[in-house]
């Protein structure tokens, strides 16, 4: 018998995986067909590991609408960041700093690990932090024009 390479192995575990969840959400013979004719091909073990992986993520969140919620929320927060980023005059942050900063301010170590009241707390307060930060910018102008102006 052959030794299978971890490719194979993974691959072997990923089928499995998603013959599971299929079975768990309840998707019949006909989901399943039109699920993997969306990658042309017609049989789940000529997926690669990446659609599997894929399939298995679109899979496991139908069965779990709250992570579809908390990533959406992650994705928010990140975004929120980078904005207060530039706004403040920074060059643009690696999604790795982002989520470094998320964490920090979260006090939580793994960014992945912030609950979603928090994600949605902290998304408020950056970009609250932005547009205040937008504001001052642009009354310190006004101020300084006006004075330029009287002098």
């Amino acid at each position: 018998m052959p030794t299978l390479t971890f490719e194979n192995k993974e691959q072997n575990r990923l089928l499995k995986r998603f013959h599971t969840l299929l079975g768990k959400a309840g998707i019949s013979r006909a989901g399943k067909e039109g699920l993997l004719a969306g990658y042309g091909v017609e049989s789940s073990k000529d997926l690669t590991i990446a659609q599997l992986v894929e399939c298995c993520d679109i899979l496991y969140g139908k069965l779990n609408p709250n992570l579809q919620e908390l990533d959406k929320a992650r994705k928010q927060l990140m975004a929120s960041i980078s904005e207060w980023h530039r706004a403040t005059n920074r060059n643009n942050p690696s999604a790795d700093y982002i989520k470094e900063i998320a964490s920090r301010a979260s006090k939580v170590v793994e960014f992945n690990k912030i609950p979603l009241k928090q994600l949605r707390r902290l998304i408020g307060l950056f970009n609250k932090a932005r547009r205040e930060h937008l504001r001052v910018t642009e009354l310190t102008l006004d101020m300084i024009n006006h004075l330029s102006l009287n002098n």
